[in-house]
């Protein structure tokens, strides 16, 4: 089965890993793998339900040769990465990659949408991330899925873009999103994800920009009561595991764990999109019917479709954006 636990336990097990390692390959094939996949949030992400789904048919469909123990609220994104890559976690859906090939494509206005990012990543602007994560961490990126719209959600109510000038919002840790904060007047201030609720309950800053449905698994929605309906960039969330890891298994536990990601990850991105309208309708019903607006698209597309050429330009060479414009 799929285990459910703690950060508590993400040192356990290393020593027994490497051991493994180390079987000739055909008792590498025989033997259990037990692999550690980390997300920074908790149960409810739709990523992590996905990912407990995943999981469970690639138990079955090895016979329980490969199992997977899921570490949710395990730290920032960055530290995870980085334990996928020194060899303490095997795998993890996540945002960040401290890459500028991935931090462009968050750029808003760069992906009209999921299916567009989707098709984007399949063709050579894709590719490009590929090796870029595996030259930097030894990661492999298996795919990318969808956990929903990046949003924009303020303590105090804006009707219109000028409203956000001298505001502290708190953005995640990509180059993209700082830049197009700061074009649209506001001040980017970093706030490690753990300490976003108590940053916005005391004031420390005056918004947020993340997942729609991360502010409601980690009740942002209690301490910032106004949401900016406008798509603000489209996250594609990366599917990782490390490149020792995935070797570990045989070719034969390869190729089932290939093709039930591309069979499942679908249907994950249809439950995120899905679950997005939900989203919005309990957002004007906790939080009153003024709470969720819709802004100028058109003012927003002029103030930052500039930014996106350059971040992708810059990111993948002269042309890059045309590229992506086409896919």
């Amino acid at each position: 089965m799929v285990d459910l636990v703690s950060r508590r336990t993400l040192l356990a097990g290393t020593a027994a890993a490497i051991g493994a390692a180390t079987l000739p390959a055909a008792a590498q094939a025989q033997a259990q793998l037990n692999f550690r996949y980390a997300n920074a949030s908790n149960e409810q992400n739709i990523a992590n339900v996905w990912a407990a789904e995943f999981f469970k048919k690639v138990e079955e469909r090895t016979q329980g040769r490969v199992r997977t123990q899921l570490m949710l609220n395990a730290g920032g994104e960055q530290t995870i990465v980085e334990g996928i890559s020194l060899g303490t976690l095997d795998m993890a859906v996540t945002g960040y990659t401290g890459l500028k090939e991935f931090d462009a494509l968050y750029f808003p206005y760069l992906l009209r949408d999921v299916a567009h990012g989707v098709r984007v990543m399949a063709g050579p602007i894709g590719e490009k991330c590929r090796q870029a994560m595996m030259s930097r961490y030894n990661i492999r990126m298996v795919g990318v899925g969808n956990t929903g719209p990046f949003v924009l959600a303020t303590k105090n109510r804006v009707t219109k873009w000028s409203d956000l000038r001298g505001m502290k919002i708190r953005v995640p840790p990509f180059a993209a999103y700082i830049e197009a904060v700061r074009q649209l007047g506001a001040n980017p201030t970093p706030v490690p994800f753990n300490e976003i609720y108590l940053a916005l309950q005391q004031g420390v800053v005056d918004g947020v920009v993340t997942i729609l449905n991360i502010m409601f698994a980690n009740k942002f929605i209690e301490v910032c009561k106004y949401v900016v309906q406008n798509d603000f960039g489209v996250g594609l969330d990366k599917f990782v595991i490390s490149q020792r890891s995935y070797m570990r298994m045989s070719a034969e536990q390869r190729k089932v764990f290939d093709d039930t990601f591309a069979e499942t990850m679908p249907g994950g991105i249809r439950l995120a999109l899905d679950n997005a309208s939900k989203d919005f309708d309990n957002w004007k019903r906790l939080n009153g019917p003024e709470s969720v607006n819709m802004l100028d698209p058109a003012e927003m597309e002029r103030t930052l479709r500039p930014g996106a050429e350059r971040f992708a330009n810059e990111a993948f060479g002269t042309g890059a954006f045309d590229t992506i414009s086409r896919a």
